[in-house]
């Protein structure tokens, strides 16, 4: 029999192993979504709908996660569940792609099982691990954690663009005719076929990881049922309201420009496909690094000073984002992009863990990301509004940039009110929190744009 300190090190390990292939999963088909969507021949309005429709239908499908846990009885049971199902949700994009074309309501219905699975791991996920790792390591060990998820996710960005030229290229020695730019051949789209099998696999092996993990002891993490007519606002009527209200606030001010700067990246500054992927590397190579510092950072002074730290400097960012600026300057911006996101997400992740019950916090993240899923979706309607409104004019990603940075400003008053954490914990300076999930801390998409 495993003693308890050889039981709590190969949970440890297991569980970043875990984190890493699920985030080589989001950096090879993930982060693909959108771009595979163009592959087939979708316009970019109906692309766009490829992000916002599925990710509200699986926020509001997620809603089952803690009627899942009480039936199955177990987080474990129920998280392994969700990441056999997001496995096999890359079955139809692949035949998609080697077919060359899928109806637009089965690419939306799969996309939102995908993200219906995904965030519907996310809370028991939550209470799964905190009730596994003991408090006093969490900042340290996340911190690292965090830093290899991250890597892992370049990993599989830099695969995923590796097969892509190379289908590129297949298409263009097979072509008597040079390609337009914008057009996808056959073997470009084989590539993200071949991208898909890999995130599939990805996912799959990391369900074993899942498998290896130890049962959390039952008195820490028993839920409390609540009626399904209060779960959607259970985060603003709890001790906890002040905290989640900051969160949703804030990131309806961050999601006015987020969206938006992949558009910005390459319609306006006129980046190649090549260029854009190396600004998304260059983020989170500086992410991964930062994240283990702010780990640190948070053990010794605790994750509310990250959260305070981390919010400022994205606060900044927008309006930084709103100078003129060449290919270098927006290679230093993405780099402070993802020492801003390092900060916020792992404080966030730190205080969820020391602010919330055990027995509230399925429940308490479900209605959280179903919350954010409308806040997420609020933020990027008033950010395209403010576009449409300024039309073709020079300056309109400026007013963009400026509008997001003031509104990100003006909701910074509202971290005094945001809690310490609970007594005795070492974490405990408490901040906000995004949507925590196996690789690393929580980002969402689209939320790390800036």
């Amino acid at each position: 029999m495993l003693t308890r300190s050889r039981k709590l090190r190969r949970d440890l390990s297991v569980c970043t192993t875990d984190g890493a292939l699920y985030s080589f999963m989001v950096g090879i088909g993930e982060m693909f979504f959108i771009p595979f969507a163009l592959a087939l021949g979708f316009s970019e309005v109906e692309a766009g709908l490829c992000f916002s429709i599925p990710f509200l239908l699986g926020a509001t499908l997620q809603l089952v996660s803690p009627w899942g846990v009480e039936v199955l009885r177990s987080p474990r049971r129920w998280v392994i569940l969700c990441a056999t199902v997001q496995s096999c949700s890359f079955i139809p994009l692949i035949l998609a792609a080697c077919i060359g074309s899928i109806p637009m309501p089965m690419l939306l219905a799969t996309l939102a099982v995908y993200w219906g699975t995904a965030l519907g791991a996310g809370p028991a996920w939550t209470a799964w691990v905190g009730a596994l790792i003991p408090s006093n390591i969490r900042p340290c060990y996340f911190g690292i954690r965090t830093r290899i998820c991250q890597l892992a996710t370049l990993g599989g960005l830099a695969a995923a663009g590796m097969l892509l030229w190379l289908g590129r290229q297949a298409d263009v020695s097979q072509s008597p005719v040079q390609p337009d730019a914008a057009s996808t051949g056959a073997q470009e789209l084989l590539a993200f076929a071949g991208m898909f099998v890999l995130a599939a696999l990805g996912r799959g092996i990391s369900t074993r990881y899942l498998w290896l993990q130890s049962e959390p002891p039952s008195g820490n993490w028993n839920q409390k049922t609540i009626s399904p007519l209060r779960l959607p606002l259970r985060p603003l009527s709890g001790p906890e309201r002040n905290l989640f209200l900051f969160m949703l606030l804030f990131q309806i001010a961050l999601q006015v420009s987020s969206p938006f700067v992949g558009s910005y990246l390459i319609g306006r500054l006129h980046f190649s496909n090549t260029m854009y992927f190396v600004a998304v590397a260059v983020m989170f190579f500086s992410k991964s690094i930062a994240s283990a510092i702010f780990g640190a950072m948070a053990a010794r002074y605790g994750a509310r000073r990250v959260l305070v730290l981390g919010s400022i400097l994205l606060a900044m960012h927008g309006a930084f984002m709103a100078i003129p600026a060449d290919v270098w300057t927006i290679m230093l911006l993405m780099a402070g992009a993802g020492i801003a996101w390092a900060a916020y997400e792992l404080a966030t992740f730190l205080l969820i863990l020391d602010v919330s019950r055990p027995a509230d916090r399925t429940s308490l993240m479900t209605s959280y990301l179903f919350l954010n899923a409308g806040a997420l979706l609020g933020g990027s309607l008033l950010g395209g509004w403010i576009l449409r409104m300024m039309g073709s004019h020079e300056h309109a990603y400026t007013m963009l940039f400026l509008t997001s940075s003031l509104a990100r400003i003006g909701m910074l008053p509202l971290l005094r009110r945001v809690p310490e954490g609970r007594p005795g914990s070492r974490s405990q300076m408490a901040p906000l929190t995004t949507a925590p999930c196996e690789g690393g801390s929580a980002t969402l998409p689209g939320e790390s744009g800036v």
